[in-house]
């Protein structure tokens, strides 16, 4: 498995967005994911769409570019795996049962199917995980513009992914992948378990309690710099006041982080943070680099404060 997909289900529906996620994921019989463009569907065209295929060019038709989606659900093989969320919050782990079906299918009705917006479905077993998930995939539905459909290709959270749903199912349908990699970082080092946007919220948390900052929170992932930020922080101490800044780079990172990049940042007057496996000040000041061991210690004295999205990662497969 190359790719675990998030999936939000929503439509131009003609009714509300809770009977459309109550359709796809409380469904007694079955339940499903699904998509929209159900306007193909008129009298003069039901007869021509009998297949995905059908449905997926009588689309392409219509629009100037197809949308990522119609090509997700026409890739989609048995036992893909899916992430949605419904509107409690509430992340939901799914198992494709079979491949991308029209509204056709004998168990949806036509006429429920365009009062939904349902154009085809990926018949699903879903089940209820919880609101707590690894950072990589909570950004994947927070991501503006980010679309009905993202592959994630992280090869921790695919595993994950694959194990939550066997625990969760009862069932024992995805091999784990033990690799020395994979073993690095669920088990012996936990600060290489953490997907990078958890990383990101421990160096933030550090910054925050033994720096004594605050975090602005409009300035997280600035897109309004040249270098990307993770995040822009003001000292709470009145007597001495300063701001910084913060990037991270995760265990992927295999370049060097210079802070000669944030030459701007520290002429405006700012302090700048770095942490990644190798770090150059390049002889600046105002640069702290953040360490590993730092880190490290830093997270087991206030590990009872942090977030469960950051401390269940010491063993992901006890999650």
């Amino acid at each position: 498995m190359d790719y675990v997909t998030r999936v939000n289900l929503k439509t131009a529906s003609e009714v509300s967005r809770p009977e459309l996620i109550n359709f796809c994921l409380r469904n007694t019989n079955k339940q499903y994911l699904a998509i929209g463009w159900s306007y193909i569907y008129n009298s003069g065209s039901n007869n021509e769409i009998s297949s995905y295929k059908d449905y997926y060019y009588k689309v392409k038709e219509g629009v100037k570019k197809i949308n990522r989606a119609l090509n997700v659900f026409r890739d989609t093989k048995k036992d893909n795996l899916f992430w949605t969320r419904d509107l409690d919050g509430y992340y939901w782990i799914c198992r494709a049962m079979n491949e991308a079906q029209t509204i056709l299918d004998e168990n949806i009705s036509v006429q429920k199917g365009k009062a939904l917006d349902i154009g085809a479905v990926i018949p699903v077993e879903a089940y209820k995980y919880g609101i707590d998930v690894p950072g990589a995939i909570k950004a994947s539905f927070n991501k503006p513009l980010g679309g009905i459909t993202e592959k994630i290709y992280d090869k921790l959270i695919i595993e994950f992914s694959k194990f939550v749903f066997n625990k969760i199912s009862g069932k024992y349908i995805y091999n784990l992948i033990q690799d020395d990699e994979l073993i690095s970082r669920s088990k012996e080092n936990y600060i290489n378990n953490l997907p990078d946007f958890d990383l990101e919220e421990l160096v933030i948390s550090y910054i925050q309690i033994e720096y004594d900052y605050y975090l602005l929170s409009n300035s997280i992932a600035n897109k309004s710099t040249t270098i990307k930020i993770e995040g822009e922080f003001y000292s709470r101490n009145l007597e001495n006041p300063s701001k910084a800044v913060v990037q991270v780079k995760g265990p992927k990172y295999n370049s060097v982080l210079s802070a000669s990049s944030f030459k701007q940042f520290i002429a405006d007057g700012y302090f700048v943070f770095l942490y990644a496996n190798n770090c150059e000040t390049n002889g600046l000041k105002n640069v702290i680099v953040i360490t590993k061991d730092e880190l490290e210690s830093f997270y087991f004295s206030y590990k009872a404060i942090l977030p469960g999205s950051i401390t269940k990662w010491e063993n992901i497969f006890s999650v």
